[in-house]
């Protein structure tokens, strides 16, 4: 039996290999390589320069809702335009996210997969009052016709799958979490030390609760002068950089063969990855610091509750954090060793034997 052709389309760079989003395309890529012959190909043209201009004149100087420009009508014709001119024949297309690709017309069958549709990801991370409703509306019909198209929408997590149900109402075209895995080398057994190393890992340290972990470790390095902060990722601001106890890294490329030893180790000698994060649905790096046996204190909210097993495997706090809260935990995982060995234990197994690639591109196998 011949093998099937399968275009793959994304946004993203094909080997760039650092970020939840990035590592997640790449290995969604090389896994669908083994069963297809694969055509990887990048479409990300430029935003208007004009239009985001006059988009942050109208919300920043006037206080009027803007256009969403990112996915304006001219850049999602363009992104149609660039696909349409793809050479070659193809059995089946993949589109690795669901927005940017809302205008393109394939003409055989295709799948999706994301984290969140567009309606969830705009909630998460903008002011609703900033934009003009009508343009964001006709953003979600675009994209919930282009999905009702889909041989199948795949998603990352049983809570985006039930959000976008919810939202867009797509009768007749499966909608199936697939779930996701991580990208980082796995270590043959939990090697921690013992160190008192928090850990925190984001592009953008407020975004991921940074002050809200900042401020509850200065209070904790009181009774626990031994604790420290580590921070891998965009700058935090200055007094932070100031407080004795903290370690800034800086950015960390998986691609980079020293960075990866870096990371690797700041998560198998990490006493808890803090992750108070105010946007993120889906945190690969809860996952990437699980397989270490490294327990994760995040938020009750989003997906976090399928990849956190609550007491057993890491710490949900609820949303809004409290900061009390948030020091109490960690101040009890401290003083109680037996719990928190337990804890490391079974986020070791946990997160090993169910974020799996094996698995995931097995169930969008059976969809395409």
């Amino acid at each position: 039996m011949s093998v099937k052709s399968l275009l793959y389309i994304s946004s993203l760079p094909r080997d760039s290999q650092s970020g939840g989003a990035n590592a997640v395309n790449y290995h969604t890529y090389r896994e669908l390589q083994k069963y297809f012959d694969c055509t990887y190909v990048q479409i990300n043209p430029p935003e208007s320069k004009w239009g985001k201009w006059v988009s942050q004149i109208r919300r920043k100087l006037l206080k009027r809702p803007g256009r969403f420009n990112f996915f304006g009508e001219k850049r999602l014709r363009e992104i149609a335009r660039q696909f349409a001119a793809i050479p070659g024949k193809f059995d089946y297309v993949f589109f690795r996210g669901f927005t940017p690709w809302v205008l393109c017309q394939p003409k055989v069958p295709y799948v999706a997969y994301n984290d969140v549709h567009f309606l969830q990801f705009f909630r998460n991370t903008f002011d609703e009052q900033a934009f003009i409703a009508s343009d964001i509306q006709r953003i979600c019909t675009q994209e919930k016709q282009w999905l009702a198209k889909a041989r199948a929408i795949t998603f990352e997590s049983a809570w985006g799958a039930e959000q976008c149900a919810k939202d867009y109402k797509i009768s007749g075209t499966p909608q199936i979490p697939v779930g996701r895995g991580g990208h980082i080398p796995l270590p043959e057994q939990d090697t921690y030390d013992g160190s008192l190393c928090l850990l925190i890992i984001a592009n953008n340290f407020y975004q991921k609760g940074g002050d809200l972990t900042f401020a509850a470790f200065q209070e904790l390095k009181r009774s626990h002068p031994r604790l420290e902060l580590h921070i891998v990722g965009g700058p935090p601001p200055a007094t932070v950089l100031q407080e004795a106890g903290v370690v800034y890294h800086g950015y960390l490329y998986k691609e980079n063969s020293w960075d990866l030893e870096a990371l690797v180790h700041l998560l198998s000698q990490a006493f808890l990855l803090i992750h108070l994060t105010r946007e993120d649905t889906n945190p690969l790096v809860i996952t990437e610091a699980g397989y270490f046996g490294c327990p994760a204190i995040s938020v009750d909210r989003f997906a976090i509750p399928e990849l956190i097993k609550h007491n057993e495997t890491g710490i949900l706090v609820p949303d809004p954090v409290s900061i009390k809260k948030v020091i109490k935990v960690i101040d009890e995982l401290l003083f109680d060793g037996s719990h928190y060995k337990m804890l490391r234990k079974e986020c070791y197994h946990f997160n090993r034997n169910t974020f799996t690639w094996d698995s995931i591109v097995e169930k969008i196998l059976i969809l395409i």
